[in-house]
This record gives C-alpha cells, structure tokens and sequence, in this order.
C-alpha cells in the first residue's frame, strides 16, 4: 500500500526501524550528530544514549583511515621579550588528511583558566578526552570536539621543591577514566577518578620521573620513562590503573650505539625512538602490551644532512600506507620509508617554529561532565 500523501501534497518522511537508525548514526562525524539531536527527541535520546556513545566510539577507534582524528599541537611562544607561554590548538584537517594534504591551518582550543603567558602542557588523551595541566597546579579534562571541560579538584601537594607529572587513561573494570599525578620529592602518587569526583593517595612510585614525561597510556596502564639502578638507565615502569600495581616493562635488545631513548605511543602501542649518535633513528612498537617478544622495529628513519640536525623525538601516527608523522625538533615531519623521502605539513608560519607537543585524539561523544556515561 502506497503511503498517502499529506494535505500539503507532499508524502511523509519514511520510518526505518531504529535498528538501522543506530547503524545510520552511529557512523557519522561527531558534527553532524551534535546538529541532528535537534531532529527529534528520540534521536536526541539515542544521541545521549551511553551504548550509542560507545558503539561510536568503537567504530572511530577501529576506522583505518583515521577520518575521525585530529592532532592537537601544543605550540611554545619563546620569541625574545617575551613571557614565556603556550598555546593549544587543533588541526583543522583529520589525521588522515595530513597525511595527503601538506596545507594544515589550526583552530586555537578554549577552555578555562587559558591564558597565553601560562606554560599549559598536553598530559595525554583517551577516547576523545583530554588531560590538560596548566603550571602544574591545575587539571583539566576536556572534549575539544564537544568544546566541553571539567576542572578536577586541587590535587593537594604541598610544594616546596620538586615537580609534578601526570598520566590519563581507561580503566576498563571500573568504566572509569583516571588521572594520575606523581610528586617527585618526595615521591607521593594520588589517582583521581572521574566517577569518584576525587583524588586519593596509592603506593608511592618507585623511581625517579623524568621532569617532563607525562604518562603513557597503554591497554589499561600508565607507562614512565624513568631513571634506575646507580647509573640511572632508561628503565620502563608501568602503574596498573586497575590494580593500582606498578611493573618493570621489558625492552628490546636495541643494540649498540644508542644516545638517547623517548618513550611515547604509536596508534595504541607502546612505542620507544632510539637515537644512534645523529646519524639515524629506529622506532620499536610492542605489539602485545606486556610481552617482550612482541617487541618489534617498525621503521629506521635517517637524520637530515644537516650541521645542526635536530633530534627526532616523538612518533606520532603510522598511516596506513606505512608514511610515519613525527616530531622532529619543534616540527612537524612526515617521512616515507618506502621512498626514504621527508615531506613538512605546511602549518602557518607563527606555529611552524614553536612545536612543543603533538598529540592525536579521537572525535567522540565522550563527556568529562556527563557522570552516567562512566557508571
């Protein structure tokens, strides 16, 4: 039977079943389902819906193509007469798109207590969130595609000496999102969870931090670089989110001829760059988290010919066509192993020379306000 047409003359909108509505949906740009809330209250409800939330989210972490990241920067303002400061802003493009497109422009990111002459500092991002510290003192979480943010409360260090760094991660048995600072003098740890709305005090960390590395989140684990033994050697120790235990991760055998060793994260895996004296770079990834045979040598990428070269510091994202985005001095560099040919994404001229941080996140429905979401 052929639907009947309305008094206007026009036939009305088709009714699908809500399963295929959900599948519709779930598919689409965070953008356009903010926009499509209005649409009807059902569809509002099913946006705000916590499975869709996390159906979504699934399907943007598992897309190949990387159409629904973006890179945030961190950008360093350490021109002459100047205060020092920082600024974080967002890629325009997604994360695929810089890796075919080298014209990137950048969107500033807003959130509270943001001022330009404050060293604020990128701690880490999971599922769309992410950890924000401004002087140290203040912790931010924040969805930069929802343009929503929470402040935790103070940690409560009293400092008199030392530093504080930070981890962010999942952690899965509880659905709970937490945030972990490390004082290093002495050295005090308390975990806050987003559930709780607070901070509590664990086992002390057993090592020392380094200054500026922010916890890497790995399968459920915060993962420091730190030093250890007499000779302070580069060591990896990880805090189990769940159990709130803290273990030694075993390296590679990287060979000989090593200078310098950045602990970071490659599109889910623990990754570490090894430099050998300026003359090349090797980034290892550890397939299955916690496994030491897992370990294994993605890429060997060659210093550019330069008499100052700068050193490579972090990797960022693979492609899928195996082009390696990293951070090479205080730039951004794409290099092709295949081709072993370097490209510059072109950013405007005031970001080009300031890269302090790169940082990819997911675009998610995920809210640090929204406390049912996490229960």
């Amino acid at each position: 039977q052929s639907p009947k047409r309305s008094r206007n003359g026009s036939f009305p909108p088709p009714l699908f079943p809500q399963e295929i509505i959900f599948e519709i949906l779930s598919n689409l740009p965070v953008k356009s389902l903010l926009r499509f809330r209005c649409v009807s209250k059902s569809w509002k409800s099913l946006i705000a819906d916590n499975f869709f939330i996390k159906k979504h989210l699934k399907r943007t972490q598992n897309d190949p193509e990387f159409s629904k990241k973006r890179v945030l920067i961190n950008i360093a303002d350490i021109a002459p007469c100047t205060q020092p400061g920082s600024t974080i802003k967002s890629c325009s493009l997604t994360l695929k798109s810089i890796f075919e497109d080298p014209n990137v422009n950048t969107t500033e990111i807003e959130y509270p207590s943001k001022n330009e002459s404050h060293s604020d500092w990128i701690v880490g991002s999971c599922n769309g969130l992410v950890c924000i510290t401004i002087r140290e003192n203040t912790v931010l979480l924040l969805n930069p595609t929802l343009r929503v943010s929470k402040r935790l409360p103070d940690i409560g260090f009293k400092k008199r000496r030392g530093y504080t760094v930070y981890g962010f991660g999942f952690d899965a048995s509880v659905d709970d999102y937490k945030v972990v600072g490390v004082f290093s003098y002495p050295s005090i740890v308390k975990v806050y969870s987003l559930r709780t709305n607070c901070w509590r005090r664990i086992q002390d960390f057993p090592f020392e931090v380094f200054s500026n590395e922010a916890g890497k989140h790995v399968d459920g684990t915060l993962n420091w670089a730190v030093f250890s033994g007499q000779d302070g050697d580069f060591s990896i120790v990880s805090l189990d989110l769940a159990q709130e235990t803290y273990k030694e991760v075993t390296q590679p055998c990287y060979g000989d001829g090593v200078d310098e060793r950045t602990l970071g994260v490659l599109d889910g895996y623990l990754c570490v760059l090894c430099s050998y004296r300026k003359l090349y770079a090797e980034v290892w990834v550890m397939k299955e988290y916690g496994k030491r045979e897992s370990w294994t040598k993605l890429v060997s990428i060659p210093y550019l010919p330069y008499e100052r070269s700068e050193m490579f510091l972090t990797p960022v994202s693979v492609s899928k066509s195996g082009e390696i985005l990293l951070r090479y001095g205080v730039n951004i560099l794409l290099y092709n192993p295949k081709k072993n040919m370097f490209r510059i994404p072109m950013f405007p001229y005031d970001v080009i020379s300031y890269i302090s941080q790169a940082e990819v996140y997911e675009e998610s429905l995920v809210s640090p306000t929204a406390v049912n979401q996490h229960r």
